[in-house]
């Protein structure tokens, strides 16, 4: 009920019934000058507001005990719901005989204890949601034009009054590129860029050696692939030049550590190009990538590649009945099942597994000093084979290497130079190895990777000298 025209019904007294306006209020004395009034509104004495019904003053007289007592049960149960509070927080029970004042102190002050502790929570509500983010207001709508309708002409506001300009339709705009400006192109250029950004200034690709028919380059790889699997790098990379109009053969090897430019991957070691070449779906593949990478840093063309892990190295070596190997320096290092193990200068007859622990040991020597004994283990298989004469029945001879050596190398390629094999002795063929101080320096990358940089001007007239000799 509201508004000026709101009656409250406070009950039936003496059976009539007691209105009270709403905004009521009254003069006890003009009520007892006048006890015949039974019903009033408005405020007294405005006689214009007030309507006189025949009665008496009785009425009044029971309408306000009628307030006293809604008033006294209002308090009543105010002071109950506190008293359950205080209960509820276990306060102890008031003397009976206390004062009515003392009482009612300590319910109020309960009741006020209640009340702040809504509010103070009500405060830290609001301060702690003023933190919350607020949506952003919508803004106004973006006018967009509709396709669908024909193009008008607008008004071109700095022109001469009168004038419009057609509106143009929109101009389809191609993705952006970067020109490409005389000088301006990246130092990989053509090659591939990198996806990792470089830790170093990237080298600019090495001029490339002249290729002939009668030079062969053939990379002898051997992968860290175990038979419970793991990274695939070839920590062995040597290149085998023949060179059929000189009769001459030469084993190059880099090391594993040499820091270079690997197209569309980034500065890495060289031994990580294979894999990365499979991983990445590099043109040609494992091999396409290792090829570009040779090119790119050291100009040198690799025409084929022969790919052996441990476990086709020992089964190459056992299915030949041992190779004879001389060791130059030997080595003592620790070997699975046999603890300390040595083997003096001279030579050693090796079986898969002794030639697989003398080309890996590393812990008492260097990857340089192990770089020498692989070559040695090498020019041990190649000796066996002349040995046995199986270089005489190539086509055969490649059927037993593909069972454990993995080569894109054909009989077309390797038959005219066959004859280099029965011309030229194993100890004349030219053996080097790219080793650091001569060849490149040691380093250690931003990211922590002990590598060798290579030195291109030094390595660069080795291979000049090899494949011009």
């Amino acid at each position: 009920m509201g508004g000026p025209q709101a009656r409250l019904l406070l009950g039936r007294i003496g059976g009539c019934d007691a209105i009270l306006s709403d905004g009521f209020s009254f003069d006890i004395q003009y009520l007892r000058n006048h006890p015949e009034t039974r019903v009033f509104g408005g405020r007294l004495p405005q006689r214009n507001a007030i309507f006189f019904l025949p009665g008496s003053s009785r009425i009044m007289h029971g309408m306000f005990q009628r307030m006293i007592t809604s008033l006294k049960k209002l308090v009543s149960r105010v002071l109950n719901q506190v008293g359950s509070i205080g209960r509820r927080i276990r306060l102890p029970r008031l003397p009976a005989a206390g004062s009515l004042r003392k009482y009612l102190k300590i319910r109020y002050i309960l009741l006020g204890g209640s009340l702040g502790m809504v509010v103070l929570c009500s405060i830290l509500y609001l301060s702690i949601r003023s933190y919350a983010p607020v949506a952003a207001r919508e803004g106004p709508p973006t006018l967009t034009p509709t396709p669908f309708l024909p193009a008008t002409s607008t008004s071109t506001p700095f022109g001469p009054e009168g004038q419009s300009t057609p509106t143009e339709p929109p101009i389809a705009v191609s993705p952006l590129r970067t020109p490409t400006l005389p000088g301006d192109s990246p130092p990989w250029a053509p090659y591939a860029g990198p996806i990792y950004p470089p830790l170093i200034e990237v080298p600019k690709p090495v001029e490339e050696f002249k290729t002939s028919d009668d030079i062969l380059n053939i990379a002898l790889l051997g992968s860290d692939v175990r038979p419970a699997g793991g990274s695939f790098n070839t920590d062995t990379i040597m290149i085998l030049t023949l060179n059929r109009t000189n009769k001459t053969a030469a084993l190059i090897s880099f090391p594993r550590d040499l820091y270079v430019y690997i197209p569309a991957y980034g500065m890495e070691r060289v031994n990580a190009a294979f894999g990365e070449g499979m991983r990445l779906n590099y043109p040609g593949g494992g091999f396409g990538l290792f090829q570009d990478t040779m090119r790119y840093n050291f100009g040198l063309t690799i025409d084929h590649y022969a790919l052996m892990d441990f476990s086709g190295f020992q089964a190459l070596i056992n299915t030949l009945g041992g190779i004879d190997v001389y060791s130059q320096y030997g080595l003592t290092d620790k070997r699975q099942g046999m603890g300390t193990f040595s083997l003096g200068t001279g030579w050693h007859h090796m079986d898969g597994e002794m030639a697989l622990w003398y080309v890996r040991s590393r812990k008492t020597t260097s990857d340089f000093d192990r770089v020498r004994r692989q070559q040695e283990v090498i020019l041990g298989i190649a000796q066996t084979l002349l040995n046995k004469n199986a270089l005489s029945n190539i086509p055969g001879f490649f059927v037993t290497l593909a069972n454990y050596v993995e080569s894109d190398l054909t009989l077309d390629a390797i038959t005219p130079f066959a004859d280099i094999a029965t011309s030229i002795s194993i100890s004349s063929i030219t053996r080097v190895t790219l080793i650091p101080d001569t060849y490149g320096d040691n380093w250690i990358t931003p990211d922590g990777k002990m590598v060798v940089l290579p030195n291109y001007d030094a390595i660069h007239t080795l291979l000049n000298g090899i494949l011009n000799s």
